[in-house]
C-alpha cells in the first residue's frame, strides 16, 4: 500500500515531524519554526525565516512555493509588526505573497520572539523523490 503522507523528520527537535507532505494534494505542511534569540528582535525574525526556508527545502519547496503562512509574534505591537514586514519583504517576493495571518501571543516556546508555520505547494516530481528519499513510497 502506498502511503499518502510523507513525514520529514525534524533535524533538531525530536518527536515531531519537521513537515508532512500530502502526496495526493501536493501540499507540504511545515511545523512551527522559531529561533530563540530574544535580545535582537529583527535578527531573531530573520533567523526564523531562514529556519522556515530550510524546512521548506527539506520538504521540496521554497519561499515561492508558499501558499499560506501563520505568524505568531510575542507581545505584538506596531513596532514589531513593522519589523516583521521589513524582514519578510527582504526575503520573500512581495509581488507574490502567500495568504497569511499574524497573531500576537503572550509567550512562545523556548522564549522565542516569533514562530512561523506554513503550507507550501510541492511539484509532483519533487514530491515523489522526497517520498522515495524517506522510504515512504
Amino acid at each position: 500500500m502506498v502511503n499518502r503522507l510523507v513525514r520529514v523528520p525534524a533535524p533538531v527537535v525530536p518527536g515531531i515531524a519537521d513537515s508532512v507532505l500530502d502526496l495526493q494534494s501536493g501540499l507540504l505542511y511545515v511545523s512551527g519554526v522559531y529561533v530563540p534569540v530574544p535580545e535582537d528582535m529583527e535578527q531573531s525574525m530573520r533567523l526564523t525565516f531562514e529556519a522556515l526556508e530550510q524546512a521548506l527545502y527539506r520538504g521540496g519547496a521554497t519561499f515561492s512555493s508558499l501558499v499560506r503562512v501563520n505568524v505568531y509574534i510575542k507581545h505584538l505591537d506596531e513596532e514589531k509588526l513593522q519589523a516583521y514586514r521589513r524582514v519578510r519583504d527582504s526575503l520573500i517576493d512581495t509581488a507574490n505573497l502567500p495568504a497569511s495571518t499574524v497573531v500576537g501571543v503572550h509567550s512562545l516556546y523556548n522564549n522565542a520572539v516569533m514562530e512561523i508555520d506554513a503550507i507550501a505547494a510541492v511539484d509532483p516530481d519533487t514530491a515523489t523523490k522526497l517520498a522515495e528519499k524517506h522510504n515512504q513510497l
